[in-house]
């Protein structure tokens, strides 16, 4: 069986993590895999520089030249997405909307396609028109979280499979749990208003106001240089800049709280891979949190954008410490549930017969 999986791009992110995961652990199964990536779209004033590209064709990038990620797959970066730049195969994987939009029209011959849903981008994107119809177009549908497949059969009466992404137990599991006192509480650094990092930062001043004798870890990608983050925030915190493989590991296993406040999330890996090193989650109810953040019993959980009850939780999980262990301990065995070997049989039997129908 060939499959090509179709990214749109190769930077770090939750999704393209989930894929390149799924294209890597395929090949033990003996499926030849391909990852195919499009070039950065071009303004319509460099159009003889964008026909000059196209004339190229696509070219071959080193599996290993990703530097997040372990990768042992084939990439291919293209010029655009059509019938001459995608390789013939059995399977076509599309994860996102402008990728998507962009395959619909491709020939069979391409494989048959799939349409792996990883967020409800029309909540955030620009052009939530183009996005709305892709969700509607004649693709497999592949979700990975409960919450996304209601969307998909609530709005556009799609029917899907669900596969709730694992968190990679060899990296990120930690038997033993050792706490801090005072204790650690952990948070993403994003510049997508949705993300909800102000509102983080909001909850994290009202406690240190109520209860300072906690310490705050943030990580992230987009300012190499935390000084504007600190000044806006109005208190010291631990900075750590693009945090990948041991190093995101080694952060959340040193912490012991983490603070998740976005509006909406396909999912959610950040919060998983810390549940996977023990630590206890506070988060926003974010859609795909559903499938495994449930209030008191694994999290604590307030409504989007309410900063008042996501301080209250905040406060409590940061003065109770029987809590912050009983949280951990079920948050772990929660995340232990979604296995990465189920997952890639799953999704063996879904293109297994999709191909019989074919």
């Amino acid at each position: 069986m060939k499959v090509t999986f179709i990214l749109p791009h190769l930077r770090i992110s939750g999704g393209v993590k989930a894929l390149l995961e799924y294209a890597n652990r395929l090949t033990e199964f003996g499926v030849e895999t391909l990852i195919v990536i499009p070039e950065k779209s071009l303004k319509w004033y460099r159009v003889f520089e964008s026909i000059s590209r196209i004339k190229k064709g696509s070219i071959s990038i080193d599996p290993k030249s990703i530097d997040w990620f372990s990768n042992k797959v084939p990439i291919i970066k293209v010029p655009t997405i059509g019938n001459s730049t995608i390789p013939d195969s059995d399977i076509l994987v599309t994860s996102s909307w402008e990728t998507a939009y962009e395959a619909e029209n491709l020939s069979h011959k391409k494989g048959r396609k799939f349409y792996f849903v990883q967020h409800y981008e029309t909540l955030w994107t620009r052009k939530k028109k183009e996005a709305e119809k892709t969700y509607q177009m004649n693709f497999e549908k592949i979700v990975i979280s409960d919450w996304l497949q209601s969307i998909l059969i609530e709005k556009f009466s799609q029917p899907s499979n669900v596969l709730v992404t694992p968190v990679d137990e060899k990296q990120f599991t930690k038997k033993e749990k050792i706490w801090n006192d005072p204790p650690k509480v952990c948070l993403m650094h994003h510049d997508y208003d949705w993300k909800g990092y102000n509102d983080a930062i909001h909850s994290v001043r009202q406690s240190l106001c109520q209860n300072p004798n906690f310490k705050i870890s943030i990580f992230g990608e987009k300012l190499k240089d935390p000084s504007s983050l600190r000044q806006n925030a109005g208190f010291d915190f631990e900075y750590v800049y693009r945090p990948t493989g041991n190093a995101i590991r080694d952060l959340f296993i040193n912490c012991d709280i983490y603070l998740c406040p976005s509006w909406y999330e396909g999912l959610g890996m950040p919060a998983m891979e810390a549940m996977a090193s023990r630590c206890a989650l506070v988060t926003t109810d974010t859609g795909g949190s559903r499938n495994y953040a449930f209030h008191g019993q694994t999290a604590l959980v307030s409504k989007p954008k309410d900063t008042i009850a996501l301080t209250k939780n905040l406060n409590e999980i940061i003065e109770n410490f029987e809590l912050r262990k009983k949280l951990s301990e079920n948050g772990y065995n929660k995340i232990k549930e979604f296995d990465w070997d189920k997952n890639c049989r799953k999704l063996m039997k879904i293109f297994e017969s999709s191909s019989e129908k074919k």
